[in-house]
């Protein structure tokens, strides 16, 4: 008996001590799904001050939500050596595309006439609008986001994107240092185009957003015309614990519906999601981590987020890719088609060629490079088709939108500061090339100039340290 006795104790201790353990478990473990929150508390408080205030009027009175602007380049009048023209400019890249209901590309992307990339207020930098009237064949630089005359700070990472009537819009990141002192310090402002089919279109008075970057990722359009813009805090990045990957759910007049938050991931980097909708109605997305492109789903329009781990097939080793659903429902992915492996504490690049073996990377040993389109039959699960555009150096950061006539338009950027590079190029493919893994449209091409400085007097040149 007594032998009998301790063995139930021992039971009943187990069992004690596992619900124990049980119940703490949510307070040590990761949250599985993400939760929503007041979208002030993440934007920050968006409502402008009255048309007289001091800071709303430039240059008076400077605050984080003293409107910028967008400046007219290249147009006939102007003095030839204003200071945004090409050939000063050194540093390039992060482009977008759009396209008008005409035919017009657009296209935007930062650069600098004095550095490289420097977050977090990005000095010295701008962000440059081109227009295409002949499907990207010539382009014409005809508009600047610059707001260095605002307390000598910059802009980063613009975004091109057409909003569910077909508006063509341009969101600009302005970066301001205010010693801590300005909540929109780091704040992103919307334009509309008025005119889109003319190369030196009027714009909208700029819309406040927020305090957040939104402007890498094209917002997902919902039936209804209610969008989903996907939100990161670049402040936050390599700062552990702390909550950073967010969706921002827009009713069809622009107002804040909800902010949905993911679950910490200490993996991700500069997160840059792009959801697509699903056949059954629920929302997929990658994430930028550390190792490849991690997943994450949603069953309720965004609202709440399950993270999936990573996806099983690696490409774009933490940097972006994008996910578009196509009108045939195919789903695109574009991205770097290049894996990563260790061997003795070495870093080997490779790539999976067509007859399915593996293959090292010989002239390019980065993960930025192998831009490829890609094509899912099963709403992400599988990706079966594939074509290669692109492996010229380091190329990276794609963006694309959809013609009338099935073009599938494609920019990305090559070397931003490297020497002879700091190209943005642009293909146009369809559904059909990439599923033969090469073009068989004869309207289809191959990575078109659509900006390289060195081409026309600029670029970095040997000694410049950028």
């Amino acid at each position: 008996m007594p032998h009998q006795l301790r063995c139930i104790r021992h039971v009943a201790a187990s069992v004690i001590v596992c619900a124990l353990i049980t119940s703490l478990l949510p307070s040590f473990a990761s949250p599985l799904y993400a939760k929503t929150v007041d979208p002030k508390s993440v934007l920050g408080d968006t409502t402008m001050p009255s048309p007289n205030d001091v800071s709303q009027r430039f240059p008076y009175g400077i605050t984080g939500k003293t409107p910028p602007s967008l400046l007219k380049i290249n147009y006939q009048g102007q003095p030839r050596y204003h200071k945004h023209r090409i050939n000063l400019r050194i540093f390039q890249g992060c482009p977008q595309i759009e396209i008008s209901e005409g035919g017009r590309l657009w296209a935007t992307w930062f650069g600098s006439n004095v550095q490289a990339e420097r977050a977090p207020f990005h000095e010295d930098q701008f962000s440059v609008i081109s227009t295409s009237a002949d499907d990207g064949k010539t382009w014409k630089e005809v508009f600047v986001f610059d707001p260095s005359e605002l307390l000598g700070r910059g802009a980063s990472d613009p975004l091109l994107w057409k909003d569910p009537k077909g508006n063509i819009r341009f969101i600009g990141l302005r970066n301001i240092d205010f010693k801590g002192q300005d909540e929109f310090a780091t704040s992103a402002w919307e334009f509309t185009m008025l005119d889109p089919e003319n190369e030196h279109t009027a714009w909208s008075a700029p819309r406040l957003l927020g305090n957040k970057n939104m402007s890498v990722m094209k917002p997902l359009i919902f039936p209804d015309g209610t969008i989903l813009r996907s939100m990161d805090d670049f402040t936050l990045v390599r700062k552990r614990d702390k909550v950073r990957i967010r969706f921002l759910k827009e009713d069809v007049n622009g107002r804040p519906i909800f902010v949905s938050e993911l679950p910490v991931d200490n993996d991700a980097s500069f997160a840059e999601q792009m959801p697509f909708i699903r056949k059954d109605g629920s929302l997929f997305t990658f994430y930028r981590a550390r190792n490849g492109q991690k997943f994450a789903e949603s069953d309720d329009g965004g609202e709440t987020w399950k993270l999936g781990g990573y996806y099983p097939m690696q490409f774009s080793i933490n940097t972006k890719c994008i996910l578009k659903r196509l009108p045939s429902g195919r789903v695109l992915l574009v991205a770097n088609d290049v894996q990563m492996k260790e061997e003795s504490g070495k870093r080997i690049y490779c790539y999976t060629d067509e007859n399915g073996k593996e293959r090292e990377l010989e002239k390019h040993k980065t993960a930025r490079t192998r831009m490829t389109a890609y094509l899912s039959d099963d709403d992400a699960n599988t990706f079966t088709h594939k074509m290669l555009l692109c492996d010229e150096g380091q190329i990276s950061y794609p963006s694309a939108t959809l013609g009338k006539d099935g073009a599938i338009y494609i920019v990305y950027d090559q070397g931003r500061g490297v020497i002879g590079q700091h190209t943005i190029f642009l293909s146009k493919i369809t559904e059909a090339d990439i599923l033969a893994g090469k073009l068989v449209k004869r309207e289809s091409f191959l990575n078109n100039i659509v900006s390289r400085p060195s081409d026309q007097g600029g670029g970095r040149r040997e000694g410049d340290v950028l």
